[in-house]
């Protein structure tokens, strides 16, 4: 009753045993085993009588495997000694078959599952088929919520060819090492770094795939490491102040100021981008720094040590902006030289592109192939020449509009705008604006000859009002001129130059006036209380100085100010 008692608890754990004697012949089978035998199984028959197995393959108190009738097993050979026998025991346990597609593809999709890589599957039809774990993570979005759909409407496009997918899938090519943000999650962009591939099957295209590096540890320490670096700038003005000369660039992530909270994040971003080796579009109004920013991502890329190339689109004429991108060939027009263009002149490094949106349309065209396939040609060449330098391109409009309005080629956007530095204007950045102040003043009093500490408030609050059309840039001149007029250790309202007051008074008419057609009563009103705000500003509002600069009595000033409405502000 044991041994029947244990035969059929062994064949609930097996797929099937053979027992042989000490002469190799079978003296015990157990019912399971008759699938894997080729004959009748004949107690007193050798092994290989009865199952496709050499015996002398076998490892003894070990395991090996074997293919037996297209199916693969464990094979185990276990040698047991009673009083007067020894007796061998093979056991049989069915392994995976992974010649079976179902079993493969499950497989698969549970490794594609548990990677740490984000990985997204599109077919044909551009539907998304596979979302993985890890991109869930990275983008913040369900695969449940997703998965076939089509891709431009799980990511809120709209719009099929705005699809970098269904691109890769007609073209054929694939899209290498991207950095830009499809989904957004309360408002928030999910920046990735990206690599998109078609999957041919039979010559043809028949699905397209992208895979995401998760760069969450490698970025925590990235930033780390840049904080670190900072302090170590910082505490030498020295370092931090020297130009760096060998590369064509004198700016670094170092030379960025500011005490907002968008901005710091933006620097994070920038740097992240930095790293990667995608075409980068910087977007700000005028003197918001968008050459700053463009030389510290080539000084913080693996090829810093490499040119940095800057020309200014708006600055070159039409008929010379080919020639000097792209280089001539002599003899191609009168006068034309030997002369290797700006893609080749920046190698390995990085061609800055500013007011990009200043480029004629037809040479817009003619730049795809550069930036798409890394091929130049020359003005008046036969042969194409390989560009490998990453384009970092810049504009203070908005590409939306520039795209409408015709100025911009769309795909040509698409491919300069890898990823996207949006740089906040001076006017939402209340901090920077005295924190800058203060800088400025650090930077210029030494060179002046003056020594200012602080800006009284009423100039803190007016700096703070005004619009700052100019950013960064106006409101270093503006400070940089009122120090030259001041001669204490503050700095007031009245030490303001003309240009910034009349700007001032404008900003102030402007906001004020209403969209009616004025009657020549209100006309006058509005030239008159201009004059007055003028000279308010310019005496910081004493009214004694004020009226005799105007020309009128201190009562008339008051009446004039109360009928216009005139009041200093807090």
């Amino acid at each position: 009753m044991e041994g029947l008692f244990l035969i059929e608890l062994l064949e609930e754990y097996i797929d099937g045993c053979i027992v042989l004697d000490e002469s190799d012949q079978i003296i015990f089978a157990d019912r399971k085993i008759k699938p894997l035998c080729t004959r009748e199984v004949i107690y007193g028959n050798s092994l290989s009588s009865v199952i496709d197995i050499d015996l002398k393959s076998l490892k003894k108190d070990g395991e090996t495997l074997h293919t037996i009738r297209d199916k693969v097993y464990e094979v185990k050979l276990k040698l047991c000694q009673s009083e007067e026998n020894e007796y061998q025991i093979i056991i049989f346990n069915s392994m995976v078959d992974f010649c079976n597609d179902s079993v493969r593809l499950y497989c698969l999709e549970e490794i594609i599952d548990n990677i740490y890589e984000g990985v997204i599957i599109s077919d044909h039809n551009g539907r998304l088929v596979l979302y993985n774990k890890s991109q869930e993570e990275l983008e913040g979005l369900k695969a449940k919520n997703i998965l076939r759909k089509y891709l431009w409407d799980a990511y809120g496009y709209n719009n099929p060819e705005l699809s970098e997918h269904r691109e890769v899938f007609n073209s054929g090519k694939p899209i290498f090492n991207a950095y830009k943000a499809h989904a957004f999650t309360n408002g928030e962009a999910k920046y990735l770094s990206y690599s998109t591939y078609p999957i041919y099957k039979n010559g043809k295209t028949i699905a397209v795939y992208t895979v995401s590096k998760n760069e969450t540890s490698l970025r925590n320490l990235l930033h780390e490491t840049i904080d670190l670096k900072r302090q170590l700038f910082s505490n030498d003005s020295s370092q931090s102040e020297r130009p760096i000369n060998r590369n064509g660039t004198k700016y670094t992530f170092d030379n960025i100021k500011s005490e907002s909270k968008k901005m710091k994040g933006l620097i994070k971003e920038a740097q992240n981008v930095a790293l990667m080796q995608t075409n980068v579009l910087i977007v700000g109004e005028t003197g918001t720094g968008k050459e700053l920013f463009a030389q510290s991502i080539h000084n913080f890329g693996q090829n810093q040590n490499e040119p940095f190339i800057a020309i200014n689109c708006a600055a070159i004429p039409e008929n010379l902006l080919e020639s000097t991108l792209f280089g001539t060939v002599k003899g191609s027009y009168t006068g034309a030289v030997d002369r290797i263009g700006l893609f080749e002149a920046a190698k390995k490094g990085t061609l800055f592109l500013d007011e990009v949106n200043s480029l004629p349309i037809t040479l817009q065209t003619k730049l795809l192939r550069a930036v798409e396939e890394k091929l130049i040609r020359k003005i008046g060449g036969l042969n194409t020449i390989p560009v490998n330098c990453r384009l970092i391109c810049a504009t203070n409009k908005n590409p939306a509009e520039l795209i409408e309005r015709n100025i911009l080629r769309e795909d040509f956007y698409y491919r300069i705008a890898g990823a996207i530095i949006q740089i906040p204007p001076l006017r939402e950045r209340d901090k920077d604006i005295i924190y800058l102040s203060y800088y400025f003043i650090n930077k210029h009093k030494k060179l002046l000859g003056k020594k200012i500490e602080f800006l009284v408030n009423e100039l803190q609050q007016t700096l703070i009002k005004y619009q700052w059309p100019g950013n960064i840039r106006e409101l270093e001149h503006t400070i940089q001129s009122a120090m030259i007029k001041a001669d204490g250790k503050q700095l007031g309202v009245e030490h303001l130059p003309d240009f910034f007051i009349d700007s001032l008074v404008q900003q102030d008419d402007l906001s004020s006036r209403t969209n009616s057609t004025q009657s020549l009563p209100k006309m006058l009103n509005t030239f008159e209380a201009r004059i007055l705000r003028k000279s308010l500003l310019k005496n910081n509002w004493h009214l004694t100085k004020t009226s005799k600069e105007l020309g009128i009595i201190r009562q008339s000033l008051d009446y004039r100010m109360k009928k216009l409405d005139i009041t200093k502000p807090e």
